[in-house]
């Protein structure tokens, strides 16, 4: 089974199928959050019927006999449903995530094991159970009442049929809508159409008509239903081409026996032509990640060209081969950067398909904790690189967890404070320059400062008489094994979350920082880069040692002199535009000695994680150059504040320091010595 999951088959079925269950997901979320529950709109029924029927062909071809077994239940009651045959009634609703959940675990068994050996048999049951049950009783009107062609009622199909039922059970009015269209255009104008026409009711039925002019092309019948009346549909749709009648209902003289005088007509697609119109392509992460350090490596290798240009203009001045090499390195400096930013584009992907996770798993939590929540999305089509989505993913379920568990009152300790009975979880991303701020933020009970100061007193974290400020103590639930929850449950509550959140975190080089009003709610705040692989780093020189610090942390850099340090709290700070700024002596930090023991002037890096900024004082700025950050191995990952090594034109090796570690490690120093 081991080689049957390196295969490229094997490894397009799972990506394929949990493509197939993030779009179901997202409709399910659709159809729970819709008004009119007892009839939704049948295109997310449709969508999610679509779905399911692929999912079950691509698992029969690969051998998943639970996953088609599964697949084609759920495809039984959804057609019982696109039919009005089944409604959509709480019990429906619970077994449609049910069945999601499990063919969820299934294609994840798959992924891991190689097989679908998941006992869904109750779930089956269940299904079957439903579908026994007693259709609904027959809809009001016959179609023979209409003023209709009888022609189109002949070739209507079954599930047409029941459409323009359920049209006229809920009183829509139902229009004609005759449109002509030129040959070359007619597919692209008429889903123009189609697509305008969902803004303000349904499309039941699409037919070819006869009746075209020379001039026009081609032409198409609709029908259409829609709450709307004659003028405002006429207001959308007028066209020189289109001619629109509403359809009454009068019986007719002639009547069509409906049920077994008609065979259904199937809905199957007649392509004009073997070209695919799709023009996106699948790729295995693994494939542009290989593509990726290639990339580095021509980065690196750039600066080195770039550095021996640099070198033979010095010695030849303005020779030939000197001016040669130099637009040789420009073009391919140009050329690389524009390699890179393709490459990280198609790396790129929305966080909506995270976000909705997370909602799913929120509306879940929700509803076993007996929470009225409503979730709230924002920006989620802002982009973040591949293998960042998949890291993050973790932190922010622990993150949303909180809200649910911790943050959200119930419903009486909510009316009793006043508040909206519903409680509301906010989800957003933005793009800030070359990070990205993902929040996630709860109108809940806040987080209670004064506990939180207790149970670090218990734990011996702090003093009894500790002073500390509300930043300060927020940072003690970073800690590890510290939790504010008074009952283990299956949510939280045993000490492991917010140390792991942090530490994943500062792996990606991103940052979390928390903001909490009691009775009011907490906001979490997290920034990411956008990639880690290729960066921009500003060299700077300490003592006879050089670093590189990544260039998306530092805000500025600035000279000094002895006379602008200034100690407050036994702590070394300097004034930045009536602000008070920390700063950090790096010869300190790495216990190295400058060459100039007690210089007059120095320059200092402001740098920023989070919310915290700091200056890091060196000895020299070098410019800025773009590098790749290379792994020191698991002998030397451990190193506080470092987090890789890189190469530079002149092929030294110089440490990559992390910054984030480095503000982390000063605060805690600083801590410990006012607790001393």
């Amino acid at each position: 089974m081991e080689d049957k999951k390196k295969d490229e088959p094997y490894l397009e079925f799972i990506a394929e199928a949990e493509e197939i269950l993030e779009v179901i997901s997202k409709n399910l979320l659709t159809m729970e959050e819709s008004q009119d529950r007892l009839s939704p709109h049948p295109d997310i029924i449709n969508a999610i019927f679509r779905g399911v029927h692929t999912l079950k062909g691509i698992a029969g071809m690969m051998g998943f006999n639970n996953i088609t077994e599964l697949s084609h239940t759920l495809e039984n009651m959804l057609d019982a449903m696109r039919m009005g045959k089944l409604t959509l009634t709480s019990v429906v609703i619970k077994l449609l995530f049910e069945s999601t959940d499990m063919l969820r675990k299934l294609i994840e068994n798959v992924s891991r094991d190689g097989n679908d050996n998941i006992d869904a048999s109750r779930l089956l049951s269940d299904i079957v159970s439903i579908l026994k049950k007693k259709p609904e009783a027959a809809a009001a009107h016959k179609l023979e009442e209409l003023d209709l062609d009888a022609n189109v009622l002949k070739v209507l199909t079954e599930y047409e049929n029941h459409r323009l039922e359920e049209n006229l059970r809920l009183g829509a009015n139902i229009f004609e809508i005759t449109a002509g269209f030129s040959l070359e255009t007619f597919d692209k104008d008429l889903n123009q159409i189609n697509s305008m026409v969902s803004g303000f009711g349904e499309v039941i039925t699409t037919l070819p008509s006869s009746g075209a002019s020379p001039d026009i092309g081609i032409e198409f019948k609709l029908i259409i239903g829609t709450k709307e009346d004659l003028n405002y549909v006429t207001s959308i749709l007028s066209g020189a081409n289109v001619k629109i009648r509403e359809i009454k209902y009068q019986r007719k003289n002639e009547k069509i026996k409906s049920g077994g005088e008609h065979e259904e007509a199937q809905a199957a697609e007649s392509p004009s032509s073997v070209k695919s119109l799709s023009m996106t392509v699948r790729v295995n992460i693994n494939r542009l990640d290989r593509l990726l350090n290639i990339v580095g490596e021509l980065v690196l290798n750039k600066a080195v060209i770039t550095h021996i240009s640099k070198n033979l203009r010095a010695i030849e001045g303005f020779s030939e081969w000197a001016i040669e090499l130099e637009k040789a390195a420009r073009t391919l400096d140009k050329k690389l950067n524009e390699l890179q930013e393709g490459l990280m584009e198609v790396r790129m992907v929305p966080l909506n398909n995270l976000f909705d996770r997370l909602t799913r798993m929120a509306r879940k939590l929700s509803r076993e904790s007996g929470k009225i929540i409503d979730i709230r999305i924002f920006g989620e089509e802002t982009e973040l690189d591949r293998l960042m989505i998949e890291e993050i993913a973790d932190p922010l379920m622990h993150i949303v967890r909180n809200s649910v568990d911790h943050g959200i009152e119930t419903q009486e300790d909510r009316i009793k404070l006043g508040k909206n009975e519903i409680g509301t979880i906010k989800l957003s991303a933005t793009q800030k320059g070359g990070h990205v701020v993902i929040e996630v933020e709860d109108d809940g009970s806040g987080i209670n400062i004064k506990r939180v100061k207790d149970i670090a007193v218990e734990k011996g974290l702090i003093a009894l008489n500790s002073s500390l400020t509300e930043k300060e103590a927020i940072d003690l639930l970073f800690t590890p094994g510290f939790s504010t929850s008074k009952v283990v449950t299956e949510v939280s509550g045993r000490g492991v979350g917010l140390d792991v959140v942090r530490k994943n975190l500062i792996k990606l080089n991103g940052t979390i920082d928390i903001e909490t009003k009691e009775k009011a709610g907490t906001r979490f705040i997290i920034t990411l880069p956008l990639t880690l692989m290729i960066l921009k780093a500003l060299i700077v020189q300490v003592a006879d040692d050089i670093f590189a610090l990544p260039i998306n942390s530092v805000s500025e850099s600035l000279m000094i002199t002895k006379s602008d340090i200034q100690t407050v709290e036994r702590r070394e700070v300097i004034q930045l535009r009536e602000r008070t700024l920390p700063i950090l002596r790096l010869e300190d930090a790495f216990d190295m000695k400058s060459k100039d023991v007690n210089p007059d002037s120095m320059y200092v890096v402001v740098v920023g994680s989070g919310n915290r900024k700091i200056g890091f004082v060196v000895d020299a700025l070098l410019g800025q150059q773009e590098i790749v950050i290379k792994s020191l191995g698991k002998i030397l990952s451990g190193i506080q504040g470092v987090a890789g090594a890189t190469e530079l034109g002149n092929r030294k090796t110089v440490l990559v320091l992390d910054v984030a570690a480095l503000i982390e490690e000063s605060v805690q120093e600083y801590k410990e010595e006012v607790k001393g």
